[in-house]
């Protein structure tokens, strides 16, 4: 073999090799520091794109897992408030019966209705008159209830817009569509629709429809859902002896037979609402044959809450264990095996030092020529 002195072959040669094993102990140690497999794409192009897409499969499944815990959050709040509305039906109920029975005092009252121009209860005895005052109360507090009850900023038992309460409030017409069933009618729930999936379809979403609980909204009812029928004293069909306006607004009631417009004027939730007349014996039977039908009807709306929880509750475990198999999926693309990059990271060590070695030993052989000058 000749012997160079311009051109050191072993020696760039034991430089290449030990460029290449610091390369490769570098980016173990990247991999050991980071913990990912996958730290730029030129790591591994494709599995980089594959583990982005599951990245972001991983991130909608766990929002969606919390969208659902709010709306479990916003149902027990829901049903919170309804069991105080179950509360107070039951007590009307209670005051019905009271009334309805015959050792009272006699309201000495021959007509219909029994509420003057100052909203007081007039001549129905002292017993009746206090039970009459606590059933208006009562029924004002669902009211309050209903108009108030809100989960973050948004009621839960009376029209979100605006637009829609003032034609609930002012528009007759509302009445008689909802009844006859008839052209565009306000929906009488509050809808909320739930995001319990990872994508924008149809079955991804989940509607929470929560009805108004106001006492007009509670206390009618829609044709196709079963009129309530009460009989006055002279047998026709009437609601007036019954259910009657619990404010101080004199209000004309010679229209209200049947229910074609079950009040005259404005029947705004706002400021007023329904209460049920017991004043007299006659009617406070009635009233609590009715009572009790709007206890079953607020009874389904909480059994469709307690549903709809179970539901979601389920939901949440199954978002929850898709989002584990999609993450352990992601883990194997992405992140280091520990154990075997300190392998890998050990070896190239061991072999950049090897190289540095011999790259000392290569710069020294020019020197034996030296030997051949002397």
């Amino acid at each position: 073999m000749g012997m160079k002195i311009r051109t050191n072959t072993a020696s760039i040669n034991a430089h290449r090799n030990l460029k290449k094993n610091d390369k490769k102990s570098a980016a173990s140690l990247e991999k050991l520091a980071s913990g990912y497999k996958i730290n730029r794409a030129g790591d591994d192009a494709s599995g980089l794109a594959i583990s982005e897409k599951m990245k972001a499969q991983i991130t909608a499944l766990g929002t969606a897992s919390n969208n659902c815990e709010d709306g479990i959050s916003l149902i027990q709040t829901a049903e919170g408030y309804m069991e105080e509305i179950h509360n107070m039906l039951n007590r009307m109920v209670e005051l019905s019966e009271k009334s309805a029975n015959g050792i009272l005092e006699d309201s000495g009252n021959t007509g219909c209705f029994a509420y003057g121009e100052s909203g007081g209860v007039q001549n129905a005895g002292t017993d009746r008159a206090a039970l009459q005052m606590e059933m208006d109360q009562l029924c004002a507090e669902i009211d309050r209830v209903a108009m108030t009850a809100n989960f973050n900023g948004n009621k839960l038992f009376f029209p979100q817009d605006e637009e829609i309460v003032d034609k609930y409030n002012n528009d007759m017409a509302w009445w008689n569509d909802w009844q006859t069933n008839s052209g565009d009618v306000i929906h009488p729930y509050n809808d909320f629709s739930l995001q319990i999936g990872e994508t924008s379809n149809k079955g991804d979403k989940l509607v929470l429809s929560l009805k108004f609980m106001t006492t007009d909204s509670l206390f009618f009812k829609r044709p196709d859902q079963g009129i309530y029928n009460i009989l006055s004293a002279d047998g026709t069909n009437t609601i007036r002896n019954t259910i009657l306006v619990s404010n101080t607004e004199e209000r004309d009631m010679t229209e209200l037979n049947g229910l074609t417009q079950p009040f005259k004027g404005t029947l705004s939730p706002h400021t007023c609402g329904c209460s049920f007349n017991i004043s007299d014996q006659s009617y406070a039977s009635k009233a609590a044959e009715v009572i009790r039908d709007v206890i079953d009807e607020v009874s389904m709306q909480r059994a469709q809450l307690g549903a709809m929880q179970n539901r979601l509750e389920y939901t949440v475990n199954n978002l929850d264990t898709a989002k584990e198999n999609i993450q352990t999926a992601n883990s194997r693309i992405r992140d280091t095996d520990m154990a075997k990059e300190m392998m890998s990271y050990t070896q190239n060590n061991v072999l950049a030092q090897a190289s540095q070695a011999m790259l000392a030993q290569a710069n020294a052989q020019p020197q034996n020529v030296l030997q051949l000058l002397q």
